[in-house]
């Protein structure tokens, strides 16, 4: 722990930072070095520690200020905290000063209240705090309401000092023993909760290793040279993987593998990863094996390009490689997620001409192919007999965050598992376009399929936008008809990781954002199955939390969350909002507004941000706090977490799921 000493030394490196060759902090370097987005707080403070009123904050004053609060009693900082509410400097905080003090922590933390939201907030803590009726609140009055919430003490007792503070990791002294064990128990846990992916690594592993020096070895008994050994065992690798990349793009024998017992010895929930990785490795294969071929036609007597471009095997393996490279690099994130994913889409059409010159360049790649280039071909007639037909779009509603709603007409022969995503094609905006999304709705509904799709791409934004402008040119027409229905093509349903949660007995449902989709099905689905016939459930707890960044992104599922709310009567659910635009509840900029809030809620028993029961909670998060309650509430069972957000917050949650032993399950598209 930082020493006073040691904290005012590190705080006058930081003006020293902030004030630059003039040494003075003015308003606005103050504004920005605390990251403050309302002008009162910016005044309040900069008022505060200007204590010359000069308009600039000089080192001394600096200094001062902070050494004063450094070495302050808790009661001595709260009368800072009591300071920053009374903005005329009177000595009393009136309504006056707590409505504009509560209105300036909404725009800090991004949230949007109806005025007489925000007046019955002003109203409720005034009426709690103001204890002599007086119309004002006393120091004496002001402590004594911070004190009824022991959570929020520490905040109102923390100054500027933190927010100027480098924020740093704490750090915790651990012995080499303990170490050990640790590191010990992590791999433990790491090869139980990942044994089969483990192990189906190590086998592809071998068996690229075999088929390379099986090759090598070979042309080495015949007295080929080193360059020719090394492009024959890339080449007989490059079949093996040539067709095993097949493999995953059998959606429809996937999700029947999904379904049966060898879902637990192969790993298929990670099925579009292993495409990707055996495009890495063939790509890599490839440019080795051009490379080698490259330099045995430098010890031949022929010349070079007669040997590229004069035989069959030669121009047949440049134009693979060509077309390879267009394919790999257009697959890559920046291109396939940055809004190019048509370029990706199109490029990746390049499979048909690459197996083509395959076929010719290897003598004997057909006999590898053979299968899966079958059930290849036997994918593509399913999907295309299951995608004839149109259907419609029978209801769309445009939702907060560039968010479009779609209720499309169900098919009768469309069978989907909770957690399943499809593929669909919108003629409108593209012939050939197919993207995958996940199905919102629960398989218990059976007229409509509903999706929530986020406009981010070029695909996703045009379909916004041509079911908007559709809406207001009915809107316009004053029909009395209903909405039109926009035709759209539907491929699947497909498997998902997270249709293992049925099997579980504990688990956690973690999204960010529209992440949230694949669990909309399964929550209602869970709420359904527990209503009708409980006893065949094996779950006994759903732990769900759900991040947003925006307030009004809660009310894309906020009408199930309150019917779980309502109906759940045996606490199956525990519902965990997260508003991470918002200011941690212990930040003294905000903490009045929260215990305003806390105070409503308590008397209504109704959250302001989304209109539910369950309090949300501002800012990130503590994952290490909550994997450590989670454990010991269910502890000695395992507990199954599944996932869909970032692949930042992905690392951390499978850190931790291999930390105290959960299950890992993320969705992949």
């Amino acid at each position: 722990m930082d020493t006073p000493k040691k904290t005012l030394e590190e705080l006058r490196r930081v003006f020293t930072q902030i004030a630059k060759e003039d040494k003075q902090i003015d308003q606005a370097e103050f504004k920005s070095a605390l990251g403050l987005k309302d002008e009162y707080f910016a005044d309040r403070l900069f008022s505060i520690f200007d204590s010359d009123s000069s308009g600039t904050i000089k080192l001394e004053e600096f200094l001062t200020a902070v050494e004063n609060l450094v070495f302050a009693t808790s009661a001595e900082k709260l009368k800072f905290a009591y300071q920053l509410h009374d903005v005329n400097g009177d000595g009393c905080i009136e309504k006056a000063e707590i409505s504009h003090l509560i209105t300036a922590s909404l725009k800090e933390n991004n949230l949007s209240f109806a005025p007489e939201q925000i007046n019955n907030l002003v109203d409720l803590l005034f009426i709690e705090a103001d204890a002599d009726k007086s119309g004002q609140i006393s120091f004496a009055e002001f402590k004594g309401l911070i004190e009824k919430f022991p959570d929020l003490i520490e905040a109102m007792t923390v100054s500027p000092i933190s927010w100027l503070r480098p924020h740093k990791q704490d750090s915790v002294a651990v012995l080499p023993k303990e170490r050990m064990d640790s590191q010990k128990a992590y791999i433990k846990y790491y090869i139980e909760n990942n044994w089969v992916k483990i192990a189906f690594l190590g086998v592809y592993v071998f068996v690229n290793m075999f088929f390379f020096m099986s090759a090598v070895e070979r042309y080495e008994s015949q007295g080929a040279n080193l360059y020719v050994q090394i492009a024959r065992g890339c080449g007989a690798t490059l079949n093996l993987n040539g067709a095993l990349i097949l493999i995953p793009m059998l959606r429809h024998f996937m999700t029947w593998l999904r379904k049966t017992s060898i879902n637990n010895y192969i790993p298929i929930d990670e099925s579009i990863e292993f495409h990707k990785l055996v495009g890495q490795v063939m790509f890599a294969l490839a440019i080795v094996h051009t490379g080698a071929h490259f330099l045995n036609y430098t010890t031949l007597p022929s010349p070079f390009i007669q040997n590229l471009f004069g035989t069959k095997a030669g121009l047949s393996g440049f134009l693979l490689l060509v077309v390879f490279l267009i394919m790999w690099v257009t697959a890559q994130a920046p291109i396939r997620k940055g809004g190019k994913f048509a370029l990706f889409y199109i490029a990746h059409l390049g499979y048909v001409l690459w197996f083509a010159l395959a076929l010719i360049h290897g003598p004997v790649f057909w006999q590898w192919v053979l299968l899966p280039g079958v059930g290849f071909l036997i994918e593509l007639v399913i999907r295309w007999r299951t995608t004839k037909e149109p259907t419609f779009v029978v209801n769309a509603s445009l939702l907060p965050s560039k968010v479009l709603g779609l209720e499309v007409q169900r098919p009768q022969s469309f069978n989907y598992q909770p957690g399943d995503y499809l593929f669909i094609k919108c003629p409108g905006i593209s012939k050939f376009e197919w993207h995958p999304f996940t199905i919102s709705s629960a398989p218990e509904i059976p007229d409509v399929l509903t999706l929530h799709i986020r406009a981010v791409g070029s695909w996703t934004g045009k379909l916004y936008q041509l079911i908007r402008e559709q809406r207001e040119e009915w809107i316009r027409s004053g029909s009395s008809k209903s909405l039109p229905g926009v035709p759209v093509y539907i491929d699947g349903p497909y498997g998902t990781p997270s249709t293992h949660i049925f099997e579980s007995k504990y688990a956690m449902l973690i999204c960010a954002g529209i992440g949230v989709t694949p669990f909309a099905s399964i929550l209602k689905s869970i709420l359904h199955r527990n209503q009708n016939n409980p006893a065949t459930m094996p779950l006994k707890k759903v732990h769900f939390y759900w991040l947003n960044r925006e307030q009004k992104a809660f009310e894309w599922f906020v009408e199930l969350l309150s019917n779980i709310e309502a109906e759940d009567t045996n606490k199956l659910f525990d519902l965990n909002l997260y508003l991470t635009g918002a200011q941690q509840k212990s930040d003294m900029k905000s903490s009045t507004l929260f215990v305003a809030m806390d105070l409503m809620h308590q008397k209504t028993k109704v959250d302001l941000i989304t209109g539910l029961k369950s309090r949300t909670k501002t800012g990130r998060p503590n994952w290490e706090e909550i994997f450590k309650d989670v454990a010991k509430e269910h502890a000695p069972d395992k507990v199954e977490v599944f996932f869909c957000g970032p692949p930042a917050l992905a690392l951390q949650l499978r850190h931790l799921c291999t930390k105290y032993g959960f299950g890992y399950r993320k969705e992949n598209f």
